[in-house]
């Protein structure tokens, strides 16, 4: 038997193709559209493309221009990746990587406990869940790619905040006000104190603190400059990841996450 979450934490589907986009979703689909093709775009090109006002077109490529997300050539006035754009394509490939990395090791964790494994990265909006393997378990727990958590409502929140540099932490620490549950962990002298306990033990656990019924158990995995870059969870019901957890689940899972930490080019130092 699988059991989701009740829904909430993922955002509406996206605009059907060839529908006006509504005001706030256009420089989106400006930039979709002129992805779609390796070379430079016109005003004139865009606006027909879309089947929008050539101003209206204008106005927008001109604050992408300005923020760095496109770039205009100055003699043809035409329109293409600018170097934020790039930046941010580079990002989101350096995520897929890891995900590409991270599949053999959550599929041994699976296999050797038979409970779902969640791989979490760390944002300024949250915790976001990027790849799951359903575990088989006769009571699964099954938790969609996007999903969002604060970082004080989750296992992965809070090995996040114990293993920040101080960039990460002033960005995360505003992110702790979110209650899930009755049992989600609300109150920051409280969260701090837990934060510099799993510091210490180097995991996490969130027993019916995200979702009644629900344990989590989570561990840092480390990039090769030392930082945190995403986090390796067990995500199972309170029955078969009981609180306290087992020593050789908690053993597992720190170990798999060190295995990812090394693949990703991490050299532990002590």
């Amino acid at each position: 038997m699988s059991t989701e979450p009740e829904p909430g934490e993922q955002e509406g589907g996206a605009a059907k193709a060839g529908s006006t986009p509504s005001p706030s979703l256009l420089p989106l689909q400006l930039l979709e559209t002129l992805l779609t093709r390796g070379e430079s775009w016109g005003v004139t090109e865009l606006a027909d493309a879309l089947g929008l006002p050539k101003a209206r077109v204008h106005r927008h490529l001109s604050n992408l221009r300005q923020a760095g997300y496109l770039s205009q050539d100055n003699e043809a006035r035409r329109y293409q990746a600018g170097w934020r754009l790039v930046l941010l394509g580079q990002q989101i490939e350096a995520r897929s990587q890891i995900v590409t990395m991270a599949k053999p090791v959550m599929a041994r964790l699976r296999d050797s406990i038979g409970q779902t494994i969640v791989l979490s990265q760390l944002t300024d909006h949250g915790v976001t869940v990027t790849e799951v393997l359903q575990g088989g378990s006769p009571i699964d727990v099954i938790l969609h790619v996007g999903t969002q958590f604060g970082y004080n409502s989750s296992a992965q929140g809070k090995v996040a905040l114990a293993f920040a540099s101080e960039t990460q932490l002033e960005s995360w620490s505003r992110l702790v006000t979110e209650e899930r549950t009755p049992s989600t962990v609300t109150n920051e002298k409280t969260l701090w104190k837990q934060v510099d306990a799993v510091r210490e033990q180097g995991w996490a656990a969130a027993p019916e603190e995200t979702y009644r019924g629900v344990n989590a158990l989570a561990a840092p995995v480390f990039a090769h400059n030392g930082e945190i870059s995403c986090t390796l969870a067990i995500i199972s019901s309170m029955h078969f990841l009981p609180d306290p957890p087992p020593e050789d689940v908690v053993t597992a899972l720190t170990s798999a996450a060190d295995d990812l930490s090394r693949a990703l080019g991490h050299r532990h130092t002590t």
